[in-house]
């Protein structure tokens, strides 16, 4: 079939599409929850020539749909079921995985790229088996970079720090990586664009019933405005994830219950962290904490989660309620169509479009080029990390957030401040976040527009007060709201990213104890033999050969990592040295490598 053009429109404000929801006579199609599954229906009912609607009770993919392993695959764990237990389901699921990961990374492949995994073996049996079972996955992938068994000698180089003894070597295959917050959000705004009326922070308190039962809307409650109002359709779905038995008891409280929530969790740990010869991560080396809910399709002959179907199923209940539940996010545009199929066949309506998402561009993936980093680094005088990251964010909408950037005063780089030193993320992406992705809440531009809090909880404790006070300034904050804001910013970080016991933030900075001051006093000693009260890269190279220490680094990395480390400095004194170890304790990446080359400190 030929694929859609969309007509891309303007944005509507938030305050545009609430009054639109709350003056519309009947839509047809209502959706409730905006993670991917909502997003996806909402998408797909729009394009199909309804009229539809979708409130989410938080942001955009706030709950399960954000809290992934950011992978996009088909799952090779349930490949490994399916072939043991000779389990259709399971491996139907593989397959509906493996197709749509291909969709999705042609509909934004800005938001998503491929990703080697690497399965280290230590049998002889277990080489035979992992090859066997990856190239069956490689066959369901279907066009893909094929997996290959690499030697001992090639694990170890493609992975240093990996555990050596009795390694045979590890299979090397492919899956794909994908930033989830941000594609279900630009599914949700390709709808918007589309025509759908979607609103964020918006709760369904209730449905709305005919006097035969039947469902026939929503009362929903907008939590920025704090008013409530009605929404008619002629279809609602409920589409809330591992909350979809509260919406279901809703229209009818006997219903009995289809979800079991099983709960991920995640953890982020610095790239140069890579445990040896121990499984265990001591609580310092984590930089953030994540849990995520996810709704699972009951079945009361199972007898643990482990052995929970992970497949979708649409429930069409009598009071004319569609749910769709279970399923996961590389299989979300599937899922959506499943579901429109189902709500088309249950209801009539005057004309409609047969699905028309796979293979559509989602917003930012029209003009998007894997080049267009460099483009823009050129014209616009960015450091290209942050122009890298600016082009895998918004994709072709990088202009615009490019538009918001200010002068540095300097000659380079010209435009865009950044929030935090050691990451990419500029404040103009906030200001965008606010005018142009519909961000109300700190919550929604650390978790979902940025993904800082994921990737460093106490560097996005650290730009709190600076993402308040931006926000502030669009969305017209009184010194109140602004204190309200900061205050429900700094529970979400301590409560839902693990912010709490990971050290200390801004105003609550951690300092060098008298044994570590000690430490590096000796440290120092032993590299400057001279004297002289600094040191060179060549003093650092003598140094780490007396102590066989990374024998093989070449002078030149070693200045690189020298002036990494001290601001462009070629020498480091030992006030200089204390700092970088500071930084360090305190979160910091700059001079991350100088510490790797001269070791950590030891703890009381």
């Amino acid at each position: 079939m030929k694929h859609q053009t969309v007509k891309w429109k303007g944005l509507p404000t938030r305050e545009a599409i609430v009054d639109s929801l709350k003056k519309e006579k009947q839509f047809d199609v209502l959706v409730i929850g905006g993670g991917s599954a909502g997003a996806g229906v909402a998408l797909d009912a729009q394009t199909r020539g309804l009229k539809t609607a979708m409130v989410e009770y938080g942001d955009y993919c706030c709950g399960t749909s954000s809290k992934s392993s950011k992978l996009i695959h088909g799952g090779v764990k349930y490949l490994e079921t399916a072939l043991k237990e000779m389990d259709y389901e399971q491996y139907k699921i593989v397959q509906e995985g493996l197709k749509e990961r291909i969709n999705v990374m042609k509909c934004a492949p800005f938001l998503s790229h491929t990703f080697p995994v690497l399965v280290p073996t230590y049998k002889w049996w277990q080489s035979v088996y992992y090859w066997g079972g990856v190239k069956v996955y490689d066959f369901l992938a279907g066009k893909c970079i094929p997996s290959k068994f690499v030697s001992k000698e090639e694990a170890i180089e493609i992975c240093p720090t990996i555990r050596k003894e009795g390694l045979r070597g590890a299979m090397l295959y492919y899956d794909g990586q994908q930033n989830d917050a941000r594609l279900v959000l630009v599914v949700a705004l390709t709808a918007i664009r589309c025509g759908a009326k979607c609103v964020n922070h918006t709760e369904c308190v209730d449905l709305l019933k005919d006097s035969d039962g039947k469902v026939t809307g929503a009362i929903v409650k907008d939590h920025i405005s704090g008013e409530t109002y009605k929404i008619n359709a002629k279809v609602v779905v409920n589409a809330t994830g591992p909350h979809n038995d509260h919406i279901r008891k809703m229209a009818d409280p006997n219903r009995k219950p289809i979800i079991m929530g099983c709960s991920g969790i995640h953890l982020t740990i610095a790239k140069y962290f890579c445990p040896g010869n121990t499984g265990l991560i001591k609580r310092e080396d984590v930089i953030s904490a994540w849990s995520g809910i996810r709704g699972l399709v009951w079945d009361p002959r199972k007898k643990n989660h482990r052995t929970l179907a992970r497949g979708h199923v649409v429930d069409v209940d009598p009071s004319g309620l569609i749910t769709i539940a279970g399923g996961k996010l590389t299989t979300f545009r599937h899922m959506a169509e499943e579901t429109m199929n189902k709500v088309v066949e249950n209801n009539r309506f005057d004309e409609v479009k047969p699905c028309a998402t796979r293979g559509m561009k989602f917003e930012g993936g029209l003009n998007y080029t894997p080049m267009l980093y460099r483009e823009i680094s050129r014209k616009y005088g960015l450091e290209e990390k942050v122009a890298s990251h600016l082009c895998h964010t918004y994709g072709d909408k990088v202009y615009e957030v490019l538009k918001l950037c200010k002068s540095t005063g300097k000659q380079f780089p010209a435009i865009g401040h950044r929030l935090h030193p050691d990451f990419p993320f500029l404040e103009a992406e906030v200001r965008y976040a606010v005018k142009e992705e519909y961000a109300r809440i700190p919550a929604d531009i650390l978790a979902r527009r940025t993904r800082l809090s994921l990737l460093d909880a106490r560097a996005a404790k650290q730009v709190l007060p600076r993402v308040v006070s931006i926000m502030a300034e669009e969305l017209g904050w009184n010194p109140c709201q602004q204190k309200k804001n900061y205050e429900a910013g700094l529970e979400f970080l301590k409560v839902e990213m693990g912010v709490f016991n990971l050290g200390k933030g801004k105003g609550e900075r951690m300092e060098l104890t008298s044994s570590e001051e000690s430490q590096i006093s000796s440290i120092f000693k032993k590299i400057d033999k001279e004297g002289r009260g600094t040191f060179s890269s060549s003093d650092l190279k003598e140094f780490l050969n007396e102590q066989k220490k990374s024998q093989n680094v070449q002078k030149d990395i070693l200045v690189d990592v020298i002036t990494e480390a001290n601001d462009g400095n070629r020498f480091i004194s030992q006030e200089e040295l204390q700092k970088i170890y500071l930084n360090i304790k305190n979160g910091s990446y700059k001079g991350r490598r100088l510490i790797d080359h001269l070791g950590e400190l030891k703890t009381e």
